[in-house]
Parts: structure tokens; sequence; C-alpha cells
């Protein structure tokens, strides 16, 4: 006996539940399916520009069950810490939340749209048949659609099971440590401020990468992202940023210590791969590597690529031809996301990006592009400059 769906979703993350919420409004039967019950914890360190919610502006309607505060702008600080360039701004840039809350909130938003939520579980396998996808989770139950998303994450099962990818390969991605240390609310916005940017270590002991600090509004977030040779030197590196912001005082001195967690982040991963369709299967969020390459930020592209992939789905489901349908997906993301999740400039031409990252320090002028180019994702232009000052 099998469920079934117009359309399966696997992965419960904001890609996954912004599709199966889009689905659900255009009248499909969605099932939308995770490993986890629940709420559950995923590492990230949860920061939301303001895109996100100009472009889905049904997410303001539930602020409160989605986030934990505002922030105002970005904050930069060099390698050594010792200079800082500010770009703050009067309204938010966006929200910090944690993704315990966060996911769960957009799950919630899926399931009042009509998609069906199962928790706990796990593909085991899959198989393309004439006129749809039949799933074989791990408890031996069956799951059959029209189409199926893969929205697993970075570990995508369903990338590897449908024949997509078999794995990032070194280089392809940045190694994370975050924390989420709860903190009381008084105490955060007594030693950060009301309104405060959030924190950027650009290049913090000469990693390719950079650390953080979001304070949110129980908890104060420290995190830092970087392209390692050898993972395990993760571990100490965070030890070390962490020991570092106590001793320059950018964390309240009585701040504990709390569990760390680690990942990776397949930035820019997408480009890697040669295609995000194969059939009725198709890829987005994290599972395709839709992570912007300069910041690590995966969820207003992982909503973004949720929303091209549900409006190929509506046309494909129309016609006699799915899969010629969703094979648009593998040029349609790039007008729209092309830009956001490309990596700085590396190999012959980083000593030129490591050049530009320093004047952020020494040119007021180009601390405010580099704010909305992190903050948003725009190109480094005269209009982006125009943008800081709000004059269009």
């Amino acid at each position: 006996m099998s469920d079934r769906a117009d359309v399966i979703v696997v992965g419960a993350g904001p890609g996954g539940s912004t599709a199966a919420k889009l689905l659900a409004d255009r009248g499909y039967s969605v099932l939308l399916i995770d490993r986890c019950d629940f709420p559950r914890h995923k590492t990230c360190a949860s920061w939301i520009n303001r895109l996100a919610f100009e472009r889905f502006s049904y997410l303001k309607n539930s602020l409160p069950d989605l986030v934990e505060n505002p922030f105002y702008g970005v904050a930069f600080y060099d390698r050594s810490i010792e200079r800082e360039a500010r770009y703050q701004e009067s309204r938010p840039s966006g929200y910090l939340s944690l993704r315990s809350k966060l996911d769960d909130g957009l799950r919630q938003i899926a399931v009042r749209a009509g998609a069906r939520f199962m928790g706990g579980c796990a593909v085991d396998d899959l198989m393309e048949e004439r006129d749809g996808i039949r799933m074989r989770l791990e408890d031996g139950r069956e799951i059959t659609g029209r189409i199926l998303i893969g929205a697993d994450g970075a570990s995508s099962r369903v990338a590897v099971k449908a024949g997509l990818r078999k794995g990032w390969q070194p280089g392809d991605y940045v190694l994370c440590a975050n924390t989420d240390i709860p903190f009381p609310p008084a105490r955060i916005t007594e030693f950060y401020g009301e309104r405060f940017p959030f924190r950027v270590y650009l290049e913090y002991s000469g990693i390719q990468g950079y650390g953080w600090i979001f304070p949110k509004r129980k908890h104060v977030c420290i995190g830092i992202g970087a392209l390692l040779k050898d993972g395990r030197s993760i571990r100490p590196l965070f030890g070390k940023f962490f020991q570092e912001l106590r001793k320059r005082n950018h964390v309240p001195p009585d701040l504990p210590e709390d569990k760390v967690y680690y990942d990776l982040d397949p930035v820019g991963g997408v480009y890697r791969i040669p295609s995000l369709v194969r059939g009725r299967v198709m890829l987005l969020g994290d599972a395709a590597g839709f992570v912007s390459g300069s910041t690590g930020e995966g969820i207003y592209p992982a909503m973004v690529s949720a929303e091209l992939a549900v409006d190929l789905i509506h046309q494909a489901l129309k016609g006699p031809s799915p899969a010629s349908v969703l094979e648009g997906y593998n040029e349609k993301w790039r007008s729209e996301l092309g830009d956001y999740v490309k990596r700085l400039p590396g190999g012959d031409r980083e000593g030129q990006t490591r050049g530009r990252l320093d004047m952020i320090f020494r040119v007021p002028l180009v601390s405010r592009i580099a704010g909305r180019a992190f903050l948003y994702g725009e190109n480094p232009s005269i209009a982006t400059l125009l943008r800081s000052f709000k004059l269009f």
C-alpha cells in the first residue's frame, strides 16, 4: 500500500516547505516528508535577509512564529579584529532566528496551506516509472507521486539515489562551526544595543571565510566558516576565535561556552552540478548547492529556487511531457540566482579579491557597497552605492 500525491517534497527546510506551500496554494496534493520529527536542530547561523520577506509577503503575517529579532546592517572586522567598517540601515536589513523555530514555522505554514507532513521518514530508495516516481522509505512504506522534489539538505539522499550527484568534493564546500548560547535578553540588549548590525569577521586569522556574531533575542550566536584543507582544524579554529572575541570584549564577559555544532555548507555548489533535473526529479536549496558563494547564506536562495521550481512544475503537470518542461529549471535559476550564489574570484584573482576586501576598511564608500553586497547579493556598482544612500 502506498501514499499518493501530485508532488512529493523531501526535506522540510526553507526550500522544501516553501515549495510545499506554493504547490498547495495552486491546488496540488503535496506530501512533505522529512527524516526528522519537528521541531528539530539544524546547524545554521540563521540570518534571513529582508529580500525573503519582501518576495514572500505571506511571511509577514507569521513573524513571531518564525524569527527572534531584526538586525540593522552589518559591521565588518578585518582578519586581526583591529579595524571596523559599518554599513548600518534605519529599517531592518532582515531577521535573526533559530533554525528549529524558523523551519518549524515554515512547515506549519505549508501544512495550513494544505500540504500533508510526514516526520521521521527517511528515504531508502526511489524508482522512476512511466508516469511518476515511486519512493520507498526505510520503514518499508512506499510513496508515489507525479514529481519528486529533493530539498533534503547538503547531504541529499534524493540527489544520490536519483543519480544527480554522488556527493560534494573537497573545495565544493566550507566547514562551519556554530553555537547559539542562551543569554538573558536584557543583557544582550545592554551589551549590543537596541538596533545593532550583526558582526562579520572577514578572513579571520587569514582563512578563506569569515567568523560572525549574531545577537539574537535570547541567544548570542557565534560561528565561523572556512574553506579548509583539513576538516579537523575547524574545532581549534573556532576555539581560538571564541577566546579572541572574549579577550577583545566583543562578547559579554560572563557569556558561557555552550555546545558547538559542525556542518558543511556547499557554497556556490550549484555551479558544480551538471544538471538539477533528472526525469521527474529536481533539486533545490542546499541539496542543489544554492548557497551564496561569498556569504554562505542559503535561506533566501533556497526559497527562491523553490518558487522557480513550483512555476515549472505547474506547467509540467498541465502538459503531456513533464520531464522536458522541468529541464528548463537548469537555465531558469541562472537569471534569478546566478549572481547571488557566485563565489568571490579565487585562483589567480584571489589577490585582487583580498585587495578589495582591504578597501572596505580604508574607503568608507566601499564599506557601503560591501554591506549591500553581503546582505542582499548585489553586484558592486555605482547603483549599489546609490541604493546605500537611498537615492533610488
